[in-house]
């Protein structure tokens, strides 16, 4: 990541390195400009909820950057000739990777930036403006960070090294905060058109050295069903380090050249009408009068034509339009109604027939997380989400909820492994990796359902009766493979085998 920088800071000066003179463009004026590009960043934790074991640094990976900034060019005119003002806004994002190297972690970093930037053009022969530049303002920064416990080789639990201390447990950060920053800039901005530049540069930004405070948890993992109240701790992201290379267009506003107007020839011949032209052939023609026509109108029998309407014929009277009578034709509804028209027929009502929900024939079975124990008493379960697994779902389509699957599973180690053991044991070869979207629907269990409810992270379950409340019986069904049927709680994220 330091050659990286390093390679940024060489690109700008390489950027502002043709000749320099101090012939300026003689324009002046504000300006916009907006480009888009390159961008990295770099950091690491000091201590606190994330690297108790190691330094934690998070190696940058680059992705898109983009700024937006107007200004002011004092042009050529003035005491600060070649000198311009602007205030720019930048942003940066960045996978930071994983946490000191530590399976099982991950870091992300997002910073948006407002600067006021002081820069200088420098003039070269043809339309080459290279420029450099020093800036300051805010930064604010939202960092993601996770990292847990991984699964062992015999099924045991390994303690990360991302994570604070020595319990076994999960860290997790999401937060924004706000300091300030500082940047160093170079380009090249090449003249395309009248004011209109086409804009190159390369910046390095650092923050100030008291880095991002950042508000995390730390999560124990249950133990005998047990929860352990996790906690916040402040962690401090510091060292950051952003360098990015952008290109855009600048437009600067009333810098074009006035334009003289050539004088505008008097003509000098009179037309017969008063007119002044060039020549006779521009003249119009005279106009000689004519009389005006005669005019004439139509009589009512759209016949006779007369000069004055008094001379038409006088209009007959208006005879009686005869009467009928139409007698009207009646329909009979499938009701036995009669109507004049079909459309006020009533539709017929039809009643919906129940459609019966069919779960699972409940009982032993060699497959742990389907073996119920249907002789005992199930735990009558008042409300659920105090032992979540993959948390409240409500709002979620299925297609989103599976997209959460995905990312759990991407994540951890030990839900990556119970979500393959448990579509495994629905049928699927591959475990997870032949889930799809199309497998995931909505479905509200009926009062009084039992089955085997997981209960929580550790995915421990119990032979249990669901709430009597609508909202605790909401689930995502899954479709399997072989016939079992089996749901996700949408309040709490955890696995229900539900019997019939």
């Amino acid at each position: 990541m330091r050659k990286i920088l390093t390679l940024a800071v060489s690109s700008a000066i390489l950027l502002a390195s043709p000749a320099m003179a101090d012939d300026h463009d003689d324009d002046s004026g504000f300006y916009i400009r907006g480009n888009a590009g390159y961008g990295i960043l770099e950091g690491g934790f000091d201590g606190g909820l994330f690297g108790p074991h190691n330094d934690a640094e998070v190696q940058g990976e680059g992705s898109i950057a983009g700024s937006l900034g107007i200004g002011y060019d004092f042009g050529n005119d003035s005491d600060l000739a070649g000198f311009r003002i602007e205030l720019d806004g930048d942003s940066l994002y960045s996978d930071l990777g994983q946490i000191g190297n530590v399976e099982g972690s991950f870091a992300k970093l997002h910073t948006d930036s407002v600067m006021l930037n002081l820069i200088y053009d420098f003039e070269s022969d043809g339309a080459l403006q290279p420029y450099v530049g020093i800036g300051a303002g805010l930064v604010q920064g939202t960092v993601s960070a996770f990292a847990s416990d991984t699964a062992g080789v015999n099924g045991g639990v390994v303690n990360s090294q991302a994570c604070l201390g020595d319990i076994f447990g999960t860290c997790s950060a999401f937060d924004k905060d706000q300091t300030w920053g500082a940047q160093a800039l170079a380009g090249l901005g090449i003249e395309v058109a009248d004011d209109l530049f086409w804009d190159t540069h390369a910046s390095v930004m650092m923050v100030d050295a008291g880095g991002f405070d950042i508000e995390g948890q730390f999560t124990p993992l249950f133990t005998d069903r047990a929860p352990r109240q996790g906690f916040l701790h402040m962690n401090e992201l510091d060292d950051v380090i952003g360098a990015s290379i952008m290109t855009g267009l600048r437009y600067r506003f009333g810098g074009s050249p006035e334009v003289v107007a050539p004088p505008v020839p008097t003509p000098n011949f009179k037309c017969w009408d008063g007119s002044m032209v060039f020549n006779s052939g521009e003249c119009r023609p005279e106009v000689v009068a004519t009389p005006e026509p005669v005019k004439t109108y139509t009589c009512w029998d759209r016949q006779t034509i007369v000069t004055d309407l008094s001379a038409c014929p006088p209009e007959p009277a208006p005879q009686p339009m005869p009467v009928t009578i139409v007698e009207p034709t009646y329909y009979t509804c499938d009701d036995g109604t009669r109507v004049t028209d079909r459309a006020y027929c009533q539709p017929v009502q039809v009643i919906p027939q129940p459609i019966v929900q069919a779960y699972n024939n409940c009982g032993p079975s060699n497959v742990a997380i389907f073996n119920v124990p249907v002789s005992s008493t199930p735990k009558s379960m008042s409300r659920l989400g105090t032992m979540p697994e993959f948390g409240d779902s409500h709002g979620l389509t299925p297609t989103q909820f599976y997209e959460k699957l995905q990312a759990r599973y991407a994540a951890n180690a030990t839900d990556r492994a119970y979500l393959n053991y448990l579509f495994k044991s629905m049928g699927y070869s591959n475990g997870f990796k032949d889930a799809n979207e199309f497998m995931f629907s909505e479905e509200t269990l009926p009062v009084g359902t039992t089955g085997l409810l997981g209960l929580g992270a550790a995915h421990h379950y119990e032979y249990s009766v669901l709430p009597s409340n609508d909202r605790d019986r909401q689930a995502f069904r899954i479709q399997s493979a072989n016939g079992s049927v089996v749901h996700f709680m949408k309040t709490c994220g955890n696995y229900m085998y539900a019997c019939n």
